[in-house]
């Protein structure tokens, strides 16, 4: 279970973006506290109400934005959670995460939590295979992201729902 357990979950401007709301209603189920930060361009994929609406707590985009509800004692998600899962994440966070890039609210959280971090890609396959983003893959690994790997790559390059929560379970209890 993941009772008292505060996860972020940064999602990305990819095709499953909605797939992150039944992964939040998981986390959820389990007893998660779940914050999202979405990208500027995953608003194109998935519309930040409903967001809102699965994880039951303000959403995010911009860093400087004001929040819908201000909380007085809310501190910062880079700070507080346990654990940074970026659902769907596309190559381009992958990169700017890699190359030290903060240029939007969830790559700035990316370079300056201290939790762990687990990525569940969603790249195109040729895209994915390329040199650049394989490098990136690697040096993420290296510095201590952990990737979900898919349940079957050949229909979905994104992992089940359950796969995730599963791999989110282990990584908190260690």
């Amino acid at each position: 279970m993941l009772e008292g357990k505060l996860i972020t979950v940064g999602i990305c401007a990819c095709s499953p973006a909605p797939k992150a709301l039944d992964l939040i209603r998981a986390l959820r189920k389990k007893g998660a506290e779940v914050h999202a930060i979405l990208t500027p361009n995953a608003l194109h994929f998935v519309p930040p109400l409903l967001v809102q609406r699965e994880t039951g707590t303000p959403i995010q985009v911009e860093a400087f934005e004001l929040p819908v509800h201000y909380d007085a004692g809310h501190k910062s998600l880079s700070g507080e959670s346990d654990l940074l899962l970026l659902a769907p994440v596309s190559a381009n966070t992958l990169g700017k995460a890699a190359s030290g890039i903060a240029d939007n609210l969830l790559s700035t959280t990316v370079l300056s939590v201290k939790c762990p971090i687990i990525a569940a890609t969603h790249i195109n396959p040729n895209m994915y295979a390329n040199k650049s983003v394989q490098r990136n893959v690697r040096q993420l690994k290296e510095d201590g992201v952990i990737f979900v790997e898919s349940d079957a790559p050949r229909e979905s390059l994104f992992p089940s729902v359950e796969r995730i929560v599963e791999t989110v379970e282990r990584v908190l209890a260690d």
